[in-house]
């Protein structure tokens, strides 16, 4: 049957080997979505930012974990941590780190458009932009679309007369003019403002430091830190900070999805899902073209021995020689994220507040103690190795929370 199709399968083939070849070569489109990430390129991605920072500061480090993770048990002194963002809304424990952080001498620049939870309510931030105005258009089209372009203009500047421009920095595109309705005025310092006179960049002092917050995160984005006149703002917002050392967060980040499928990052790249396709159908066609085959003759063999007991003791034993914690520790995680998943059917792929919350609800333990349990995971898997010591306290908390569960 196949002998008279072959050209059809060769013709076949040949068309789905352009189309992928196509599509890998083909330009890809511009991805507008904001990211805030130092990795992307895009328009709102923060790679040219992270690209000038060692001009500016004398020691550039990066960190993927959260604020508990990065600064539990820091000693450092006259060092900057600087976090962007669309949203930054830390829970407790991340709040309590960073502000002791500050409080001990160092500095915290954040830019983001919305701050809510303790953080937020601890220095009694809050932001507003103008398109939540309450506008009585009707149906004048026209109107709409002035005022759309009115307010789609930000024209920003420094209130410090050593940075302010003669001439005030306008962002014409994805920037949504957020400005403070609320902060501490009785200990914030004014740093910037809007053409409508709205404060949107201030110094908060904190104990022996500062923090500075920026309602425009999308000013430092790679869009904007490359326009001939534009990148001038950014780069004299980062001038309050100390030249020292300066902590680059990658993990509050709006584009740092985590990906619990390996599928879902073939499939989200043109590249990979091209080449995975292929790959499926050169499978499909060779097993087409090899059903004929004869069948090997199968020889006898003899039934394994029952060693299952020896088996156990040899891994155990491998284990304990080579003092491969790490390892332990991760299929330990890796069984208890299981265990979750099929007890109270949940994703565990993120560990934010909500989750947070769903387990301590279900399982009827108090919150603290699986916030304690779950970010212990967090700083057990960004390690490339752990003590004896950690792995033991990992095993204590998993059976701790196995004990205290009302779902066994």
């Amino acid at each position: 049957m196949l002998k008279g199709n072959k050209k059809y399968i060769f013709f076949l083939s040949l068309c789905f080997v352009i189309l992928i070849t196509l599509q890998i070569i083909a330009p890809k489109p511009i991805n507008w979505n904001p990211t805030y990430l130092k990795k992307d390129k895009n328009p709102f991605g923060t790679a040219a930012l992270f690209e000038l920072l060692p001009s500016l500061f004398s020691n550039t480090s990066e960190t993927k974990g959260t604020i508990y993770t990065t600064l539990n048990n820091s000693n450092k002194k006259g060092c900057s941590y600087i976090i962007i963002n669309e949203g930054f809304s830390p829970d407790e424990l991340d709040t309590r780190e960073l502000l002791n952080f500050v409080k001990n001498g160092n500095n915290a620049f954040i830019a983001a458009n919305y701050f809510s939870g303790k953080f937020a309510d601890t220095l009694e931030l809050k932001t507003d932009n103008y398109y939540d105005i309450d506008w009585d258009l009707s149906d004048d089209t026209a109107n709409i679309k002035s005022l759309y372009k009115q307010y789609d203009t930000a024209k920003i500047n420094f209130i410090t007369p050593s940075l302010k421009s003669q001439t005030s920095y306008t962002f014409i595109k994805g920037v949504e003019n957020t400005y403070f309705t609320s902060f501490d005025t009785t200990k914030a310092i004014a740093l910037g403002n809007n053409q409508y006179d709205k404060l949107n960049f201030i110094k908060i002092p904190f104990g022996k430091g500062n923090i500075f917050i920026s309602t425009l995160p999308e000013v430092f984005c790679n869009y904007h830190v490359a326009h001939k006149t534009n990148h001038e703002y950014a780069i004299k917002a980062l001038s309050y900070l100390p030249n020292g050392e300066l902590i680059w967060d990658e993990y509050y980040k709006v584009g740092n999805v985590k990906q619990d499928n390996f599928l879902r990052v073939i499939f989200d790249n043109k590249a990979l899902s091209s080449a995975y396709y292929l790959a499926l159908i050169s499978l499909i066609l060779f097993m087409i073209i090899g059903i004929k085959r004869k069948q090997r003759i199968i020889p006898v063999m003899e039934p394994f021995e029952n060693t299952t007991l020896k088996f156990v003791e040899t891994v155990g034993t491998l284990y304990y020689q080579t003092g491969d914690h790490k390892n332990i520790a991760g299929k330990k995680i890796t069984f208890f994220l299981e265990h979750i998943r099929n007890t109270f059917h949940v994703k565990t792929n993120i560990y934010d507040t909500t989750f947070i919350d769903r387990i301590s609800n279900l399982s009827g333990i108090d919150k603290e103690k699986v916030h304690a349990l779950f970010y212990y995971f967090s700083d057990i898997e960004i390690k490339t190795q752990i003590s004896q010591q950690e792995l033991i306290k990992l095993n204590g908390m998993i059976e701790e929370f196995h004990k205290l569960s009302n779902r066994k």
